[in-house]
């Protein structure tokens, strides 16, 4: 069972004022897009410095391996470099796309449901196998009524140190399947509410790392080029496993040996989002420029807010 924070929230989208490049942009995927725009609000947070889209390279040059985005500075005068952006989206197994969105919909709707009838010095994350969110509209919203009302009785009968910050679930049978819940300590951007952390098959670990090692094989080389010539480089992850936010792997235990060199010295940004709907609702910073975290800290955590 994944052990993972998913905090609900939005994103704003930048626009760049040209036109042409505008046409340009609308062929990237929206997912693609709002990761960019994700990283650009990230920067202006952590480096104070605005950036834009500027050129689209992967549009331009199909026959060769490019990166999908160049963005440059706009208010700094060009004190600060050209960054090279490469996306990826990380699944954890089959279908698991699919499963997320109709689960973030659910808990969506449990969490409207639970508000001010909850402890607002602590939130919770809620775990509903596939099967249960597969379900017709009216079998829906039985489970959402039901399972609001259980949450509810739960916040009001337990307390924090039984749930033990994620490592103790309470759970309970819903139509011959475990729903589970748990929660954390106090989180100021999301106390009081429910947020979702979706299950994984048994034998899902492995799968996961490999799918891991897999975009990062399939992406640096591009990213590495491109600091070659000059640019700093971000590397954007849209993980739909949940599982690379703050779990227990280090990362740098999942970068390909072949890699791990250029990986510390040519990769300058590594941001872990969580996206629902191809929106990214949370970025969080896994490496900033020399600095790799093993753990990602509150400070390079952020939740876009509509």
């Amino acid at each position: 069972m994944c052990k993972n924070l998913h905090i609900l929230g939005y994103i704003y989208i930048v626009y760049s004022g040209s036109g042409f490049l505008e046409e340009r942009l609308d062929s990237l995927k929206d997912n693609e897009k709002n990761a960019c725009n994700a990283f650009i609000e990230i920067l202006k947070k952590i480096k104070g410095v605005t950036y834009e889209i500027i050129e689209l390279p992967e549009e331009k040059n199909r026959n060769t391996q490019d990166v999908e985005a160049i963005l440059a500075p706009t208010d700094d005068e060009g004190q600060s470099p050209k960054i090279a952006v490469e996306h990826t989206i990380v699944e954890a197994h089959d279908k698991q796309l699919t499963y997320v969105n109709q689960l973030y919909d659910i808990v969506e709707n449990i969490n409207r449901m639970c508000q001010q009838k909850l402890p607002i010095d602590r939130y919770f994350s809620l775990c509903i196998p596939p099967p249960l969110v597969r379900g017709t509209k009216e079998e829906i919203n039985q489970l959402i009524k039901e399972m609001s009302h259980w949450v509810i009785n739960i916040a009001e009968t337990s307390t924090i140190s039984q749930f033990n910050q994620f490592e103790k679930w309470i759970s309970r049978l819903y139509n011959g399947y475990k729903v589970s819940l748990t929660c954390g300590d106090s989180f100021s951007e999301v106390n009081g509410s429910v947020g979702m952390m979706p299950t994984r098959p048994e034998n899902a670990e492995k799968e996961r790392r490999d799918r891991f090692r897999r975009a990062m094989e399939d992406k640096l080389p591009k990213l590495i080029k491109y600091k070659e010539k000059g640019f700093a480089t971000a590397f954007l992850l849209e993980d739909i496993s949940f599982s690379h936010i703050n779990s227990g792997d280090n990362l740098k235990d999942l970068i390909p040996n072949q890699y791990n060199s250029e990986f510390q010295s040519k990769i300058d940004y590594v941001v872990i989002f969580v996206s629902n709907e191809k929106k990214m609702i949370v970025g969080n910073v896994w490496k900033e420029e020399s600095q790799l975290y093993s753990e990602i800290p509150d400070h390079r955590r952020f939740s876009f807010q509509q």
